[in-house]
């Protein structure tokens, strides 16, 4: 009997510590999502929002080089009617965003692949134009992607603008039906 106690005792202890050792607390680069209306079009973001923490913008997302747009998983953007982004038509529909910093422009990536973070693939690219890049009044800490400068007359253009450090990305969307 006793050692059925201590057999009892030994496996629930096991399973407090290792359920306690499991639990984690807030993600380094926690995931945000954002969903926005632009005119009748409905536009969402999934991304991770990676900190500088002391380090520099170029070694987390080096000039010249892909650069999944985020931390962890790829950014995903998606849209449920037919939108033009950066001056191109995209069909509604969920894709990838990958950028390539460069430090006056960017470029901006639409990817069709479903791919995990910097598993990126070329040839499922959908469209690539380039964005300028310009200094922030403020430093940025943590990585966001927003949209902002909506235009308020007609209500199915804006921005998106991808920040961090002192540098700020931004590329238009619009709505076309």
């Amino acid at each position: 009997m006793r050692k059925g106690i201590i057999s009892f005792a030994t496996l629930l202890l096991f399973f407090v510590a290792t359920s306690a050792f499991a639990q984690r607390g807030p993600a380094a680069s926690p995931t945000t999502t954002v969903s926005q209306a632009i005119g009748n079009t409905q536009m969402t973001l999934v991304y991770s929002r990676p900190s500088l923490d002391g380090r520099k913008l170029n070694t987390l997302a080096p000039n010249g080089e892909v650069w999944r747009t985020g931390a962890n998983a790829n950014t995903k953007i998606s849209f449920d009617k037919e939108v033009m982004i950066g001056g191109k038509k995209l069909a509604a529909g969920e894709y990838s965003m990958y950028t390539i910093p460069g430090a006056d422009e960017w470029t901006i990536i639409i990817n069709k692949a479903k791919t995990w973070g910097t598993n990126y693939d070329e040839s499922q690219d959908v469209m690539r134009f380039k964005a300028k890049a310009t200094k922030t009044d403020k430093p940025v800490e943590t990585f966001y992607i927003m949209m902002q400068d909506f235009d308020k007359n007609s209500k199915d253009k804006a921005m998106i603008e991808l920040a961090w450090a002192d540098t700020s990305v931004k590329f238009p969307i619009a709505v076309t039906n």
